[in-house]
């Protein structure tokens, strides 16, 4: 049984690698053909600076006058990397989108194979029921939905500003800079910049107001620029100047005190000021970073993130639950059209997998986010055990 269980698997896992990398070369493909353009205007800016560098530094005269062809293979080279930058970290992404529906379709792909070959009327002249077949099938989707686990958990937080990063940023490490608006963290403390920098998580000439029970100002801090420390959880700042008011006996006396100051402890990060900024930033946190963020007050959509936390776990209940409705169309004991059965299998699939991604992602009123992310859960074993009553093993 273990050399059918293997031979099963094997034959899984390579139809889901081919059909997951076709699917991702033809996106990729489809967007490098409309936006090729942008590319290739980026690799020369790339490329007119790098020239522009070696003059005005006089490394070589060479640098000066390029030839033709030595210029346009200068720009191809260039041209393939920002592909690659712009490209390769969207395959995690692609991944954790996509990875039940290829697994659909590389099962499809699998028993049609084995249908064709005639090997499931061989299983089952050994005895062995299809009931069986269906097990390695429904071990490797589990695996797949723990490998997007661990994609969720380690690789998407710290490859998300390169995937939330639009083709008119083409060779940034991040994406462009934007303006902070009023946001209050955890203890009520107000901040505003003119600009966040996410590459290099810098504040520029950012205010922090920190006010009392009534509402009023107690003190106003601005600094030049402020780094995030990740180690402090805190604002390193430069050049800051704390000022705050001190009274006295008459109102008259009162009078404003500068002191400097270095760090700010806050738990207003650059995560959530991206999530502020990009709402689809909010998928690509791991559990804890989901965790430090509720714990926050600078985060306006609670609900939205208890989706996603809990939307994780839902999601390989689907994929499990969605192979299970798709496998009676060929796990199949007399021949039939695989065409038909195929067109069978798209039309489950796909409205399935949709409708429970559009159903965890509903704020239904009167039903908390931990109810609702499973509610597509319950709907899916119910249509699920439909096909099952009717097969034939």
């Amino acid at each position: 049984m273990l050399l059918l269980d293997r031979y099963i698997i094997t034959r899984f896992l390579v139809n889901f690698i081919i059909l997951f990398t076709l699917l991702f070369v033809f996106a990729t493909t489809i967007d490098l053909i409309l936006n090729l353009d942008r590319f290739i205007d980026a690799a020369r800016d790339i490329v007119a600076e790098t020239e522009a560098a070696l003059e005005s530094a006089a490394e070589t005269d060479v640098a000066r006058v390029i030839p033709g062809e030595e210029s346009r293979i200068a720009i191809s080279v260039e041209l393939v990397k920002l592909i690659a930058d712009f490209q390769l970290p969207r395959i995690f992404q692609f991944y954790a989108y996509l990875h039940g529906l290829v697994a659909i379709g590389a099962m499809a792909f699998t028993l049609a194979q084995m249908h064709r070959f005639k090997e499931l009327v061989a299983v089952m002249a050994s005895g062995i029921s299809l009931y069986r077949i269906a097990v390695p099938f429904m071990v490797v989707v589990f695996g797949l939905s723990l490998i997007q686990m661990a994609n969720q958990e380690l690789i998407l937080p710290n490859v998300a500003p390169l995937v939330l990063r639009g083709h008119g940023q083409i060779g940034q490490s991040s994406v462009n800079e934007f303006e902070i608006q009023l946001t209050t963290d955890a203890r009520g403390a107000m901040f505003q910049a003119p600009s966040f920098d996410p590459g290099r998580n810098a504040l520029v000439s950012p205010t922090i107001i920190e006010r009392d029970a009534t509402g009023l100002t107690t003190r106003r801090i601005t600094a030049r620029e402020a780094f995030w420390d990740e180690g402090r959880q805190a604002w390193r700042l430069d050049e800051g100047r704390a000022m705050s008011l001190q009274q006295a006996e008459g109102p008259r006396d009162a009078s404003v005190r500068v002191t400097p100051i270095e760090y700010y402890e806050t738990d207003l990060d650059p995560r959530l000021l991206l999530i502020n900024r990009y709402g689809e930033f909010a998928a690509m946190l791991s559990l804890r970073q989901i965790s430090q963020m509720l714990d926050s007050n600078a985060v306006s959509e609670i609900n939205t993130l208890l989706r996603y936390r809990y939307a994780r776990f839902a999601s390989v209940l689907i994929n499990l639950l969605v192979l299970g409705l798709t496998l009676p169309c060929f796990l199949l004991r007399e021949p039939a059209n695989l065409m038909r059965q195929s067109l069978l299998c798209a039309g489950l699939a796909l409205p399935a997998m949709l409708g429970a991604a559009i159903g965890m992602m509903v704020d239904l009123p009167g039903i908390p986010p931990a109810a609702g992310v499973f509610l597509p859960v319950i709907i899916l074993m119910v249509v699920a055990l439909v096909p099952w009553t009717q097969f034939k093993t």
